[in-house]
């Protein structure tokens, strides 16, 4: 199993950008990275917003909690949407580097940092499992080669070494699914159903409480549960759901919008606001409230890339009939009708 980063380079950048800004390195050093800078647009936008930050900071007994706040989110939603490793843990010790770079420790620290909540891997007895928390996504390399894109709030659970039958492996919330093709066929068990592939690319979406999701990319699987009588095959670009108001249904989709998470990217097409503010909480690691049931009925179509959690609430307040409170201290968003 492989738990490397996804783009190493990235994060030789950030320590670049950590070492300039703290001046911990020798005046050649120094020399080298301005140049690395100069030439490289992706290292320089990084070295600009860190720089800009620090220089805000030099004021930072004049900042209002509420800037801070939005800096904050804005960092947390940086590091959800940018492309690192199977677990993300180093990349996002370096985005908490630069906070306390920009911010200062102490009180701050105490606030912001309270709340990280790391990828968690357990192993016992010959499994392995991964535990992904509110608004982080991983990726897992499993032993066959198969690769795996884990979203916030998911548990993925697999034997160390497969057997000689089969590769199973168990979810609770949302994954996408990359192969690797071999005789042997790979099982994916939810609560909702199991699905069989031999080599595909594949979403799964099964958390408790909400509706299930397969959505195909390429390859070929295969779906059934308690209550069919047969399998369910699917081709590329369709999907089945099963939820308790229409049961089982297949349907052609266009699978971005079902995909798009994997690279900090979330659509929503005429969706519910009851779904919309569910996949808010895991993306933002907040909770939200409702406080009509009829507020979960109303449509939102959208998409959420580098916006902080309080810019999308304006949005959908400035597009439905809602306004909300977001309570900081608490990191609970409160929705009602207008």
């Amino acid at each position: 199993m492989d738990y490397k980063l996804r783009r190493p380079d990235k994060m030789k950048e950030e320590d670049k950008i950590i070492e300039l800004i703290t001046g911990n390195i020798s005046e050649d050093q120094k020399n080298n990275i301005l140049n690395q800078v100069k030439n490289n647009e992706q290292l320089r936008k990084e070295f600009n917003s860190v720089k800009n930050a620090w220089a805000l900071s030099s004021s930072q007994a004049e900042m209002s909690e509420l800037k801070i706040e939005r800096s904050y989110l804005s960092l947390t939603s940086k590091i959800k949407n940018q492309n690192t490793g199977n677990i993300r843990l180093y990349s996002i010790l370096k985005y908490v580097a630069i906070l306390l770079i920009v911010f200062g420790a102490g009180i701050l620290a105490n606030k912001y940092l309270a709340n990280w909540s790391f990828l968690n891997k357990i192993t016992q007895n010959g499994l392995t499992e991964i535990v992904v928390p509110a608004g982080q996504v991983a990726e897992v390399n499993l032993p066959d080669g198969s690769h795996v894109w884990l979203n916030a709030e998911t548990r993925l659970s697999f034997p160390n070494n497969f057997t000689d039958k089969s590769r199973d492996v168990t979810l609770k919330g949302e994954a996408f699914f990359k192969v690797q093709k071999g005789k042997k066929p790979f099982n994916v068990s939810t609560t909702h159903g199991n699905i069989t592939v031999l080599g595909t690319s594949f979403n799964v979406c099964a958390f408790e409480n909400s509706e299930f999701q397969t959505t195909l990319v390429e390859g070929s699987i295969k779906y059934k549960n308690a209550g069919l009588n047969k399998e369910i095959t699917l081709s590329p670009g369709q999907q089945v759901t099963l939820s308790d108001q229409e049961g089982v249904r297949v349907r052609e989709v266009k699978t971005d919008q079902y995909t798009s998470w994997r690279n900090g990217i979330i659509v929503f097409e005429k969706e519910p606001l009851r779904n919309v503010m569910q996949k808010l909480e895991r993306h933002y690691a907040v909770k939200i409230q409702m406080e009509s049931g009829d507020l979960g009925d109303i449509r939102f179509t959208g998409s959420i890339e580098n916006e902080d959690l309080l810019e999308v609430m304006e949005y959908i307040n400035k597009t439905k009939s809602i306004e909300y409170n977001y309570d900081k201290k608490l990191k609970l968003v409160t929705v009602k009708q207008k």
